[in-house]
């Protein structure tokens, strides 16, 4: 599964993540305190990261994508269609663009916009789900400029502190996507990426 979005500006391209893309730049965006402000994935080495990648395959519960500059031949960042839920036919979609001079370019748009479509086709998924810290305004504009909406808010979640020790809370916010012409039966037996495609 490799796709692209071409236009004036932007030359995008998604392709299945291999164990060779993960080195020390790739660690470096898990290193990087701006990077992962709002992940959970943090301090991560190579081998933790290729581990991480062959179970989400083996496992069927995950599979991981490179956004790539396709006219640099750059990996710049990583968008994951999981944990699925096979039986409920739901998915959440996590993106992260790891190279922060592709920041501010609606690379992350185009690229969730690009997973969504293609998946919603060829695998019979029923609903991609994301969640979000109300403060990561540019991670739900990135989801809403790809077509998903807001569905849900938890008030108070995630709780914040400055250098003084002071706290304050911020919103889980939930943005979603469904497909009317979902396929469960489809879904179940749909795998995109393989051992071999990694290699």
């Amino acid at each position: 599964m490799v796709f692209n979005e071409k236009n004036e500006q932007n030359n995008i391209l998604v392709r299945p993540l291999t164990l060779k893309d993960i080195g020390s730049n790739y660690i470096e965006w898990f290193n990087d305190a701006e990077v992962t402000k709002y992940l959970d994935a943090k301090n991560l080495s190579v081998e933790q990261c290729k581990n991480y990648l062959k179970n989400g395959i083996l496992q069927r519960s995950y599979y991981i994508f490179a956004i790539c500059d396709r006219i640099k031949n750059i990996h710049i960042g990583n968008i994951k269609v999981g944990p699925i839920r096979r039986f409920d036919g739901v998915s959440d979609l996590v993106t992260v663009i790891g190279n922060k001079n592709y920041w501010g370019r609606n690379i992350a748009s185009m690229s969730i916009k690009l997973i969504k479509e293609r998946v919603f086709l060829e695998s019979g998924i029923r609903k991609f789900v994301a969640s979000i810290d109300s403060l990561n305004t540019a991670s739900i504009n990135a989801y809403k400029k790809a077509g998903f909406e807001v569905e849900a808010k938890l008030s108070n979640f995630f709780i914040h502190k400055n250098n003084n020790n002071e706290i304050s809370y911020s919103d889980k916010i939930y943005v979603s996507s469904n497909n009317i012409n979902y396929n469960l039966n489809k879904f179940n037996k749909w795998e995109p990426i393989h051992i071999e495609d990694i290699k």
